[in-house]
């Protein structure tokens, strides 16, 4: 029962790997590749890469000592000199060092932005003015309020004096107005 199992997948697995001719138009022959070093001669450039010591991750007692790496690069032999040319990494300052470009754009919006702030000093100086204007004038109507209070309450003890309530009704209180409508205490 077995041997007809493994005849027959090795059957259809050697039917699988067999290879069937392909037709090729002599249209369709691709062309041979184009070596590029026959077209421009070429040189190599190394550029030499400082790297730090470093501890393995895999194995965190192996330490790498500081090294230095080299990248070999293909350059155009006719290329000047000066476009292959490397230079060390700290030779370059740092980007956070170096400041930025002078620019006409730059220049315009700090200036807006110098107009702006003037403004905003020149507003809260009116703010604080005007605040200032307002605690004082509050202050006199306090005072003024506290004023017509008092001048309230000799009138009402004057007209008691004038005008005595009948000896059977009841004593109108001091604090009752002529109207009828009792006097607030104010609390400023």
């Amino acid at each position: 029962m077995r041997s007809p199992w493994i005849v027959s997948v090795s059957l259809l697995v050697s039917g699988c790997a067999t290879l069937a001719p392909v037709a090729v138009s002599p249209a369709q022959t691709p062309s041979p590749p184009v070596a590029v070093a026959a077209v421009t001669p070429t040189v190599f450039v190394e550029t030499r890469y400082e790297v730090r010591g470093y501890r393995e991750m895999a194995a965190p007692d192996f330490r790498h000592a500081p090294h230095a790496i080299y990248r070999r690069t293909r350059v155009p032999a006719t290329a000047p000199d000066e476009s292959v040319r490397t230079v060390p990494r700290t030779s370059a300052p740092a980007l956070m060092d170096s400041p930025l470009p002078a620019s006409t754009e730059l220049a315009s919006e700090i200036a807006t932005q110098k107009t702006i702030t003037a403004e905003l000093r020149a507003l809260q100086t009116s703010i604080a003015e005007t605040d200032r204007q307002m605690q004082a004038q509050y202050a006199v109507l306090v005072r003024q309020s506290a004023e017509v209070m008092k001048v309230r309450q000799q009138l009402e003890t004057e007209r008691q004096r004038v005008h005595p309530a009948p000896a059977g009704a009841s004593p109108v209180p001091a604090s009752s107005s002529a109207e009828g409508a009792t006097a607030v205490e104010v609390k400023w």
